[in-house]
């Protein structure tokens, strides 16, 4: 039987549930017995529940029993429970476990997903006469608590592998290696907490990655990176940043790379923002923006007049006027498998911004480079990352 883990991604503070209290946790490995599913649950004390069992391999009928029991006491308490990203074996068992009469779990395929649902149920509950907040209030609140969430989960979940795989004993011990490596391979933590989660499990053996070879390094034009090691990721972001800059000659843009996982994208890099901008942006996804727009349809939009653009929704569409941004264009980085990784986009105070045919194929050079260089890192750097961690983490 697989070692049954819970962590507590994060425990906020929100207006709305009888508590005040949401409770994130992650289910790791394999819940066989209720008492061990009972124990994790009734730690978390009265708070609303999210429950991510992305990383749960199996749940046991009786351990889906347990569920149901507590959540039906939950319930009764104002506290409904949500489940995210439910494996479709664990979803079996629990649609086979359900009593006669019971309405199935709640479920998000992301936990950002099931945050933006709580917020929106708890600002209605709080506001007067159960009136809707209005949009503007709060996307704030979504973005914010959703980036903090994400990173979070990310590295939990990165961490409950390890010691699933590992034997580690702890999440601390965990979490040392994975910062330790991180700074080694001068990776962000985060980036190396995604490539545990979204790579193949290793095999029985002394390497992650049998039989790769050494590549070689893609020739980039905007950046010139030394001979012996190769550049940080920011470091790489902010150039790619700077050379949209100066084709398109402005002051403002921003660069985002796209978490495949659910499509949000990041942003890793801006200039010429403002502060209020970029934490608004932090977290976005496909939807409501332009680049979001560019993302999905792996296209470059051109926006003549943000006031007046439907790529925008509206509370994007004030924070980036906000920004004295009329003009906008975003350009696909392409990605493995032709779908993009990635979004420059540069921002122009006067609408109807001409670009010219020598920009544009500037641009679209850059963010070919780009994309070239983005999957030589990601099968380079950051797999010697990952065969240093199997190592490191093989060796305790």
């Amino acid at each position: 039987m697989e070692h049954f883990t819970c962590r507590t991604v994060a425990d906020l503070a929100l207006p709305g549930p009888t508590t005040g209290r949401l409770t994130i946790l992650a289910l790791y490995g394999d819940a066989d017995a209720g008492s061990d599913l009972y124990s994790a649950l009734h730690a978390s004390g009265p708070a609303q529940l999210v429950l991510d069992l992305g990383g749960l391999h199996r749940l046991s009928p009786t351990a889906a029993e347990t569920l149901y029991r507590f959540a039906a006491s939950a319930a009764a308490h104002g506290r409904p429970m949500l489940l995210v990203g439910c494996p479709a074996e664990v979803a079996a068992v629990l649609a086979r476990a359900r009593p006669p009469g019971v309405s199935g779990h709640e479920q998000f395929p992301t936990v950002s997903e099931a945050l933006a649902a709580v917020l929106a149920r708890t600002l209605v509950s709080a506001a007067p006469s159960g009136a809707r907040p209005p949009p503007l209030e709060l996307r704030p609140h979504v973005l914010l608590l959703r980036h903090a969430l994400l990173a979070r989960a990310l590295v939990g979940r990165a961490q409950g592998m390890l010691m699933e795989r590992y034997g580690l004993r702890d999440a601390r011990v965990a979490g040392a290696l994975l910062w330790a490596v991180a700074r080694e391979h001068r990776a962000a933590p985060l980036r190396l907490a995604a490539a545990i989660i979204q790579a193949p499990a290793p095999r029985p053996g002394a390497r992650w990655f049998p039989g790769r070879g050494p590549a070689a390094r893609p020739a980039v034009g905007f950046v010139t990176a030394p001979a012996d090691r190769p550049l940080p990721l920011p470091v790489f972001l902010d150039a790619l940043r700077d050379a949209g800059c100066a084709i398109t000659h402005t002051h403002a843009a921003g660069v985002q790379l796209i978490d495949p996982s659910d499509n949000t994208l990041w942003l890793e890099s801006s200039c010429g923002l403002p502060a209020e901008f970029v934490r608004f942006f932090a977290v976005t996804g496909d939807t409501g923006t332009c680049c979001g727009e560019a993302a999905r349809k792996n296209e470059r939009i051109v926006v003549d007049d943000v006031a007046s653009s439907p790529y925008f929704d509206e509370p994007s569409r004030a924070m980036v006027l906000a920004a004295h941004s009329r003009s906008v264009q975003s350009t696909p980085v392409p990605g493995p498998a032709g779908r993009p990784q990635g979004v420059l986009s540069t921002h122009h105070e006067r609408p109807g911004h001409v670009f010219t045919g020598t920009e544009l194929g500037a641009l679209d050079a850059v963010a070919r480079e780009a994309g070239a260089w983005l999957d030589w890192y990601r099968t380079t750097t950051l797999l010697d990352a990952l065969e240093d961690l199997h190592r490191r983490a093989r060796a305790r």
